[in-house]
């Protein structure tokens, strides 16, 4: 009734009063609350800032359970009076290590159960939890709980008065940066208040002169200077780069091929003896199936000789590369009939052929008879070539001509293998003979190789001078061309010594055991193992002697037909054998092949090995050259005007087919 009683004026004055009271009123605690959100989140993120501090240093002592370590990591936390309590949590929950502020137990306010990183405000403590990981592995959980009553009013009067103090530093730091990354000496800091900080900006002010001018005096001082040695420094020092370089390159390159080369043999050793006899044992059993009638199990060992030999040639194709690139694969020329390496390489190729319902025609030149090159290297050539036109081609036809041709004077001989196979596109074939490429990544999935084959061949072509190129579409099929020299000629050539005409005299009172007596000398128990099981389904008698000076010994004891040597044997080695074979007027006739991983055909033949084959060996190949020596032996002895085997080439294909017909008896019998 009062207020009715009043003025209007009165009113008016009173009501505008109450309304700028409600409104400061509002105001003030729309800023009281806006303050105490910000200042608990500026809690909660130092306090969760000093979580991550401390989970990282007490990573390790979780992972190596060092509860003492934790322990003492958590009770640095007593500089800090508003964290009450500090728990570290095994993934499985229990706890590891904890700090209480004040030492009355366990207290009953830890949570419950644990949750991921976060923090909370529960009653009057704000709780964060932090996931302690190492190395990106989850290995505990920590909880820190702070007191806001004790915290937060501190916090709050000390980030409010350390601005006054930090800021003048913080901005004379940013200075300081600007002017260390820049090299801005005309930067100067802001000064804003008088007392030690304000002096203190005074005097770096006065610092960045000194150096500004100082800096421009240097500079226009020493411009001269440095512009007329300049050229001569940088000179001289990409002249002594330069050499140290090349130096560097020169011991890393003498380096890197002393451990090739060592790499290599090693290798070449390491796995080409296991595999000698996985290769060997499962040809073996596989006869021993077949005669048992076991015909079941034999897929079984065909797949682990076909999974040997295809090792074996990833082997061999590695070396041979490593050796081309090293310059070390030489040439061992001989004159050999081509007839016979194209049909021995039909009939090895026979099985890849059929396992696409392939069939291998071949047409020979009457012109084409012998040549003089690698027949070994020729060999691969062809064999890489008609692989690949099996493995590409189904149901299809692989054709081989050879014809001898004759460019600019020369004569040369002419393999031509075609196919009917998938062909190769013009973008394919930009990239056909380098190492490790194939057609593209599709045909590398379904037909497998590794992209060496024909790179090998095509260094093998340029090795003997010799030419091969390509003619083919997608879907066409293909035909590769390889040209070789029908008389190659080696830059550097040693000749072999002559094996001349044999005297077999001193032989013909030996009885019948004897000349049919076959010596293994090798240190491997399972390749003297094989050796005398395959050659005795052959008719053979087999000696074997496990060292070379026991070799040598049953030598001169047996006068064997022939003998087989390897060349990596303790204290005697093959070559040392070998050579003392040779240098005995009593035993310098009897033929010696030499069986090895050892990949070193010219010294062999040059010490007077009659043959030399690569472990592990291929069987039928053993069985043709051993039978040739037997026919040989033979003729020598019925016919003693008859010529040694060494010259026995036009009558090679009669005694190959003798062979093959003993080895295809051995594996049915």
């Amino acid at each position: 009734m009062i207020l009715q009683n009043l003025s209007i004026k009165r009113k008016l004055t009173l009501i505008t009063m109450l309304t700028s009271s409600l409104a400061l009123i509002l105001s003030s605690a729309s800023f009281l609350i806006y303050d105490l959100v910000s200042f608990r989140h500026l809690l909660s993120q130092d306090l969760m800032t000093q979580a991550e501090i401390i989970g990282y240093n007490s990573a390790g002592a979780m992972e190596f359970k060092d509860e003492a370590a934790a322990t003492a990591t958590l009770s640095a936390l007593t500089a800090k009076e508003d964290i009450v309590t500090a728990v570290l949590y095994k993934p499985d929950g229990k706890i590891f290590a904890h700090y209480f502020r004040v030492n009355t137990g366990l207290p009953s306010y830890l949570p419950s159960h644990l949750q991921g990183s976060g923090y909370r405000f529960e009653g009057g403590y704000l709780e964060v939890f932090h996931d302690v990981t190492l190395n990106g592995e989850h290995v505990g959980t920590l909880f820190l709980q702070s007191d806001l009553r004790q915290g937060l009013f501190a916090f709050f009067v000390s980030s409010k008065l350390q601005g006054f103090i930090s800021r003048p530093i913080l901005h004379l730091e940013d200075t300081m940066r600007m002017v260390s990354a820049n090299k801005n000496y005309g930067v100067r800091a802001v000064k804003t208040y008088g007392d030690e900080i304000g002096r203190l900006i005074d005097g770096f002010n006065t610092m960045l002169s000194e150096i500004q001018q100082r800096d421009t005096v240097l500079q226009s001082t020493n411009g001269e200077l440095k512009t007329r040695t300049q050229e001569l420094e940088e000179e001289i020092f990409h002249r002594k780069q330069t050499q140290e370089e090349l130096l560097n390159a020169k011991h890393a390159a003498e380096e890197a091929n002393r451990a090739k080369s060592t790499f290599l043999a090693n290798m070449s050793h390491e796995l080409r003896t296991p595999l000698n006899a996985i290769i060997g044992y499962s040809e073996m059993l596989e006869e021993e199936t077949r005669d048992s009638g076991k015909v079941e199990n034999v897929q079984d060992l065909k797949k682990i000789q076909s999974a040997g030999k295809h090792l074996l040639a990833l082997i061999n194709d590695v070396l041979d590369l490593s050796k081309i690139e090293a310059g070390k694969m030489g040439l061992h020329v001989e004159t050999f009939d081509v007839a016979q390496v194209i049909d021995e390489m039909v009939t090895t190729l026979q099985p890849a052929a059929a396992k696409n319902a392939n069939s291998i025609r071949v047409h020979l030149e009457e012109n084409v008879s012998v040549m003089r090159a690698d027949i070994t290297k020729v060999r691969q050539i062809l064999f890489n070539l008609l692989s690949n036109a099996c493995k590409f081609t189904d149901h299809g036809t692989i054709a081989l001509n050879v014809d001898q041709i004759k460019v600019e004077g020369k004569n040369w001989i002419q393999f031509q293998v075609s196919d009917t196979g998938i062909g190769i596109s013009a973008k394919q074939k930009e990239n056909l003979f380098q190492e490790f490429a194939q057609a593209d990544a599709s045909i590398a999935r379904k037909y497998g190789g590794t992209g060496l084959g024909l790179a090998i061949t095509h260094r093998f072509v340029q090795l003997m001078k010799g030419k091969i190129g390509v003619e083919s579409e997608a879907g066409q099929g293909a035909t590769f061309t390889v040209q070789l020299p029908a008389h190659v000629v080696v830059e550097t050539v040693e000749s072999a010594p002559s094996e001349g005409t044999s005297n077999i005299s001193a032989a013909l009172p030996e009885t019948k055991t004897n000349l049919d007596t076959i010596l293994v000398i090798d240190d491997d128990p399972s390749v003297r193992d094989l050796m005398s099981r395959f050659l005795t389904k052959l008719d053979f008698r087999v000696v074997a002697a496990a060292n070379g000076e026991e070799g040598f010994r049953l030598a001169k004891k047996l006068r064997p037909l022939l003998i087989t040597l390897d060349v990596v044997m303790p204290e005697c080695d093959g070559w040392t054998v070998l050579n003392r074979l040779k240098n005995d007027s009593d035993l310098a006739e009897i033929p010696v092949i030499m069986v090895t991983v050892v990949d070193n055909e010219a010294r062999g033949l040059d010490l007077g090995a009659s043959n030399y084959l690569i472990k592990p060996v291929q069987r039928d190949r053993l069985a043709v050259l051993v039978e040739k020596h037997r026919v040989a032996r033979s003729s020598t002895i019925t016919d003693t005007n008859s010529a040694p085997f060494s010259y026995v080439a036009a009558d090679g294909q009669p005694a190959q087919e003798t062979a093959r017909t003993r080895a295809s008896r051995t594996r049915r019998n």
